[in-house]
């Protein structure tokens, strides 16, 4: 699909808009076989060590990590195979592809320009039964030297999204007091949120001033979603110590990152630096003082 005049205004005005069918199964199966690989190493490794019992092999991608899950209740504090390993952990090619998708970049680019990179404040997202988000901002996770950058949000369900399973919910309108509120929910504006049901291929973009989070899964099943940080390229990283991604260059498309390098530069990141980094935050409410929007 095309971004209209009518979604960059709506974004302008409410903070974040919803892209319906920028997305085909076509595009999203190979970063979900990727993840269901992925799952089934975990599974065999937690077999291996005895820690689980059955492997759940006939269960589907929605719900094979969630019965991995049951087997370790009460036995670890934190059940380790929630926490499915991250983009960078991982590495797939398949994922990275997925990054820089055509169809993806496209509906990106009216909102951040035609130099765009993928930063690593960026995660894959199983979210487990029972579990809820807290309302942020994603303003919050960065550098100082990087908090004025032009940055969007793209948020997208592997699975369909729904008011049971805990969809994205946000404050609308927010942005336009241009104030990041580093505490969190503590000082966030009383605001009635939306929630926002969105079906596999819809895409949401949302501004980094714009507040949400989500209610709690109430299903037996896993929300698979991803959510990805855009950025103009030449801009600081708000993660510095990770590598980014320059996922399209219309001056120099040479210059585009390729697999290996961006394979190899996380490979060697993590080991210098294995922990994701807590950056020092204000402690009060603090104007924005950067760009707001591309056009």
């Amino acid at each position: 699909m095309s971004v209209t005049d009518r979604h960059l205004e709506f974004y302008k005005e409410r903070g974040y808009v919803v892209l319906e069918g920028v997305l085909s199964d076509d595009d999203l199966e190979p970063v979900i076989q990727d993840h269901i690989a992925i799952v089934d190493e975990k599974a065999r490794a937690l077999h291996a060590e005895g820690k689980i019992a059955q492997l759940c092999e006939g269960e589907p991608f929605e719900t094979r990590l969630a019965r991995l899950a049951a087997q370790l209740a009460g036995v670890e504090e934190t059940p380790e195979i929630g926490f499915c390993p991250d983009i960078g952990a991982t590495r797939r090619r398949d994922t990275f592809e997925f990054m820089r998708n055509k169809n993806l970049v496209d509906a990106i680019e009216p909102f951040i320009g035609p130099e765009i990179t993928w930063n690593p404040v960026s995660h894959i997202r199983p979210k487990m039964p029972g579990t809820d988000v807290m309302f942020h901002q994603d303003a919050v996770f960065t550098t100082q030297e990087a908090k004025d950058i032009l940055q969007v949000t793209v948020w997208l369900p592997l699975v369909p999204a729904t008011e049971e399973n805990g969809c994205l919910q946000v404050m609308p309108g927010v942005h336009e007091e241009r104030m990041v509120y580093w505490t969190y929910a503590a000082d966030l504006p009383d605001v009635e949120p939306v929630s926002l049901p969105m079906a596999k291929g819809d895409v949401l973009i949302m501004h980094k001033l714009t507040p949400h989070g989500s209610g709690p899964n109430k299903t037996d099943a896993v929300r698979w979603s991803m959510d990805l940080r855009y950025q103009k390229t030449g801009e600081p990283s708000p993660r510095p110590e990770w590598p980014s991604q320059i996922v399209r260059s219309r001056s120099d498309p040479a210059g585009e990152t390729a697999y290996e390098d961006w394979r190899d530069a996380w490979a060697q990141r993590l080991a210098e630096t294995p922990t994701q980094l807590r950056y020092p935050r204000p402690s009060e409410p603090l104007p924005f003082g950067g760009e707001m929007y591309y056009a």
